[in-house]
């Protein structure tokens, strides 16, 4: 079921590839953990390109994981909580949940701030980068790993949260699947998934988007790397619903907001959210940059031009662009 609680619009350095260099976070270890063992093959990083990312199977997420990334993870993660007066989560989990995994952590801001919520719990977070901090609640730990590898232990979660990770994974069929199963038991009956993510497409209800828009241009060159270079499913918010009810999951429900791009709005809660979406946005756009497109033959003076008119699109009021942002959760029938 589709529940419409939308936020409505209104109206009114070059690039430079830097040597590789592997670093480490972490100490090497051999503690065994849900899913393996850390140890120094995945506690590195990889400088290119002036960034730094994940050495953990290298290539296979092309966002950075350094400081920038740091901050926009950070400023997104303070979008989502004002977005919602302060929720982490629109599941319905009830006062007591017992265990939680937030899948593909990043940072760790979610799961640090689930752990405080909720003291008696168990929760664990997941990333192929460990980029976590060390001091961290005691009922809170993180895990470097690949969460599209099989799990290997069963695990009773009541409750699995993902946020701007399902657009990035190569088969969420087979992910949904994992949670969903029942003779491992990742997601104990009863128990809910989140889904929170945007979806790639750049809107705007008084037509004040122009067909050159620069916005919708990136993503055009953006889109088809991610899909056809990573694997990527980009796109599968849009039947992300469908695809849980397939698998077995109940009481699906979806919340969809229009998320300002840009500080155009009259309200002024609307133009606080545009201005950290268009700052989180461009920020997007420098990763992607930094990486995809010059790895996918672009000439570099053509992605710095095109770089400098995204940002100059998103500063322009005159322009009403927003961005759906989706809430989808679900849960496993009961026992």
């Amino acid at each position: 079921m589709e529940e419409s609680g939308i936020i409505e619009p209104l109206p009114d350095e070059e690039l430079s590839e830097a040597g590789r260099e592997v670093t480490s976070d972490y100490d090497p270890s051999d503690e065994e953990t849900t899913f393996g063992s850390l140890t120094s093959s995945v506690s590195g990083h990889v400088w290119e390109y002036g960034r730094r990312y994940h050495a953990f199977r290298y290539g296979r997420y092309p966002i950075p994981n350094d400081e920038e990334e740091y901050k926009r993870e950070a400023l997104r993660h303070a979008m989502l909580k004002d977005l919602l007066s302060g929720k982490l989560y629109l599941a319905p989990l009830g006062d007591s949940p017992h265990k939680i995994i937030d899948l593909g952590t990043g940072f760790g801001e979610w799961a640090i701030e689930v752990g405080e919520a909720f003291p008696s719990a168990k929760v664990t977070g997941v990333d192929l980068s460990p980029i976590q901090p060390h001091w961290i609640p005691p009922n809170v730990e993180f895990i470097v790993d690949d969460i599209e590898d099989e799990w290997v232990h069963a695990n009773d979660y009541d409750f699995a949260h993902f946020r701007f990770v399902n657009s990035l994974l190569r088969d969420n069929t087979a992910m949904f699947r994992k949670v969903f199963q029942v003779r491992i038991r990742n997601l104990k009956p009863g128990g809910w998934v989140e889904v929170q993510d945007i979806c790639p497409q750049v809107l705007s209800d008084d037509d004040t988007i122009p067909t050159d828009y620069p916005i919708n241009k990136f993503y055009d060159m953006v889109i088809p790397v991610l899909q056809d270079k990573y694997g990527f499913q980009i796109r599968v918010l849009e039947n992300l619903p469908n695809l849980l009810e397939s698998l077995g999951f109940v009481n699906v429900q979806r919340k969809v907001f229009h998320m300002p791009l840009g500080e155009w709005a009259r309200d002024a809660h609307l133009r606080l959210l545009g201005g950290y979406f268009k700052e989180i946005m461009m920020d997007f756009f420098g990763a992607m940059a930094a990486r995809p497109l010059v790895e996918a033959g672009y000439e570099r003076e053509e992605i710095a031009e095109l770089l400098s008119n995204t940002t100059a699109a998103a500063s322009n009021r005159r322009i009403h662009a927003y961005m759906p942002v989706h809430f989808v959760w679900a849960q496993k029938p009961p026992a």
